[in-house]
C-alpha cells in the first residue's frame, strides 16, 4: 500500500494553483459558500464589529480567511497550512487585493505554534479531515481558544452523498474490485468525519460543548462533466486513487470510468448560467470551549 499524499504537505503543493484557479477565488469560490456558512453558524451578527482574532487552520488558499476579511473588518485573521505553497498563493491573493489584517504562516495544525487561550474563534474547512490525527487536530484548536465560554471552533466535513466524493468512491472501488479480484473499498480521508455521531463524539471528547452539527448544501457548477479531469489531476485525492491501482491498464481506465460514472448521475443544468450543479453537502461541526 503506497503512502497518501493528502497527508503530505507536498501532495498539497501541487494542487495549490489549481486550487485557486478553479475552486477557491479570492471573492466567493465554491469552497468559500461554505466556509461563509461556518463563520454565520458560529460568529453571532452582534460581533461583526469587535475586534477578534480568528485562526484559520489547514486554510488552503485562504477563501475563509479571504471572505472573513470582507466582514470582519475589526479583526485579525492567523491563516495557517502545512503545505508552503498553498500559503504562497494565499500570500500573493492578499497582496492583490491588497488586504491588511491576514497573517499567514507555515504551520502544521496537529502542532500549532500558536499560545494558549490567545485565539476568539478557529475554523476548518475541509482541512482537518486530512490529519493522520484528527483529535490531535482538534485537541489543538481547543487548546489555542480562550477559556471564556464564548469562544468556538467550526470544522467542515464532506458528506457521503455529495457529488464528487460518490464519484471517487464509485470508480476506485469498481477498479480495485477488478484489480483484487473481489469487493474492495478504498478509505476516503476526505469522508473521515462524514459521520455524524461520530463527527460530534469527536469534538466533546477533547472538551468542546454546545456541539452541533449542521448539514448544509452548495453546488459545484462546471461547464461539462470532462472538465472535472482537469480540476483533479493534481489533487493528491485524485493521485491517491490512482496509485492503489498496480497495473497501466487499470490506470488508464480512471478517467474513462470517473466520466461515466459521472454522467451517469445525470446532473442538472441551471437555468440561470446553462452550467451543471454538482450537489455537494457538508456537515459543518460547531463546538464551545
Amino acid at each position: 500500500m503506497t503512502s497518501l499524499k493528502q497527508v503530505t504537505s507536498d501532495g498539497w503543493d501541487k494542487t495549490a494553483e489549481t486550487l485557486a484557479k478553479f475552486i477557491l477565488k479570492p471573492t466567493i469560490g465554491f469552497s468559500t459558500y461554505f466556509a461563509i456558512d461556518a463563520l454565520n453558524l458560529s460568529i453571532s451578527k452582534e460581533e461583526n464589529e469587535k475586534p477578534m482574532t480568528i485562526l484559520d487552520v489547514a486554510c488552503g488558499t485562504g477563501p475563509l480567511s479571504l471572505f472573513g476579511t470582507e466582514v470582519y473588518k475589526n479583526s485579525k485573521f492567523i491563516a495557517t497550512d502545512f503545505s508552503p505553497k498553498m500559503i504562497e498563493v494565499l500570500d500573493r491573493l492578499i497582496k492583490e487585493n491588497n488586504i491588511k489584517n491576514i497573517e499567514t504562516h507555515v504551520m502544521d495544525g496537529q502542532n500549532l505554534s500558536i499560545e494558549n487561550d490567545s485565539i476568539d474563534y478557529t475554523f476548518s474547512i475541509f482541512g482537518l479531515i486530512f490529519f493522520p490525527d484528527l483529535t490531535k487536530g482538534m485537541k489543538e484548536m481547543y487548546r489555542v481558544l480562550k477559556p471564556n465560554n464564548k469562544s468556538r471552533v467550526a470544522i467542515a466535513s464532506w458528506c457521503k452523498d455529495s457529488f464528487l466524493v460518490q464519484i471517487f468512491q464509485e470508480t476506485i472501488d469498481q477498479l480495485l474490485t477488478e484489480q483484487n479480484g473481489k469487493p474492495t473499498t478504498f478509505y476516503q480521508r476526505a469522508l473521515s468525519l462524514s459521520n455524524e455521531f461520530e463527527f460530534k463524539t469527536h469534538l466533546e471528547s477533547v472538551g468542546f460543548i454546545d456541539v452541533s452539527i449542521t448539514k448544509v448544501e452548495h453546488p459545484m457548477e462546471i461547464n461539462e462533466i470532462v472538465d472535472l479531469i482537469p480540476m483533479f489531476k493534481t489533487n493528491p485525492t485524485y493521485i491517491d486513487c490512482i496509485d492503489q491501482l498496480n497495473t497501466e491498464e487499470l490506470k488508464l481506465k480512471f478517467d474513462q470510468l470517473f466520466i461515466e460514472i459521472a454522467k451517469s448521475k445525470n446532473p442538472t443544468r441551471s437555468l440561470e448560467n446553462n452550467k451543471l450543479q454538482l450537489r455537494s453537502f457538508s456537515f459543518i461541526g460547531i463546538g464551545t470551549k
